[in-house]
């Protein structure tokens, strides 16, 4: 389905949450499994990322959990995943246990199927859609699991060309990004949340996370009675 469609789709199917009144949301992590092509470990910014969620958990928010947080598709198993960022699995439980957690589908954990692909929030004077970001880039909807076979043989033939994810896939990327500004401006009356290409931005009703391990210091936003404020660490 295209972009537009699968957007018609959840707003006709999703019952609505309540937006919470504070909400720290991030996206694209990629912890993978603490081995060879972890993007988390390799980046470093681990300790920053769990500081920032422990400091916005004691300050009572709610997580917004934007996909792609762990990395399938380059850990190959989540229970080295977990085994490899138990301090990132703590404070992810925390926010689960306080109930002050919401999760969507990343593409890079299509392999796990255990979270919606998309969370509509009403409240404030808002509408807005959360969701990964993946919606109409084939080699990660429709074509994921061709997606998840080309990134497993590059890192085995140690041809990826890509030394970080928020270096990845430029070209593409531009791609979903003038497809969803296409969307945000037809419908004005909502705003968007998602991530995935790795490129934060917050361009009139379309709010990109980017991803915590790009170098530039965005982290992701806050929500604060539904106004966005980019993170920077």
């Amino acid at each position: 389905m295209t972009l537009q469609q699968k957007f018609d789709y959840y707003v006709k199917t999703s019952k609505p949450i309540q937006l919470p009144e504070k909400c720290i949301s991030i996206s694209d992590v990629h912890a993978g499994s603490g081995e060879s092509n972890d993007p988390l470990a390799d980046s470093g910014a681990n300790s920053v990322i769990i500081d920032l969620l422990k400091e916005y958990f004691s300050k009572g928010y709610t997580l917004l959990k934007n996909g792609d947080w762990w990395d399938v598709w380059r850990g190959y198993d989540l229970v080295k995943v977990f085994k490899a960022h138990k301090d990132l699995v703590e404070i992810a439980d925390a926010y689960k246990k306080a109930n002050r957690i919401y999760e969507t589908l990343g593409n890079h954990e299509r392999d796990l199927c255990s979270y919606p692909e998309a969370i509509i929030f009403r409240g404030f004077d808002k509408n807005i859609f959360m969701y990964h970001g993946y919606f109409g880039d084939w080699p990660n909807d429709e074509g994921w699991e061709v997606g998840e076979w080309a990134v497993r043989v590059a890192d085995e033939l140690g041809i990826d060309p890509y030394t970080s994810p928020w270096q990845s896939n430029p070209k593409r990327h531009e791609e979903v990004r003038k497809m969803v500004y296409e969307l945000s401006n037809q419908h004005l009356g909502w705003d968007f949340l998602w991530g995935h290409t790795h490129h934060f931005s917050n361009e009139g009703n379309s709010h990109n996370s980017g991803c915590p391990l790009n170098p530039d210091g965005l982290k992701g936003y806050l929500i604060e009675e539904g106004n966005f404020i980019p993170i920077k660490r």
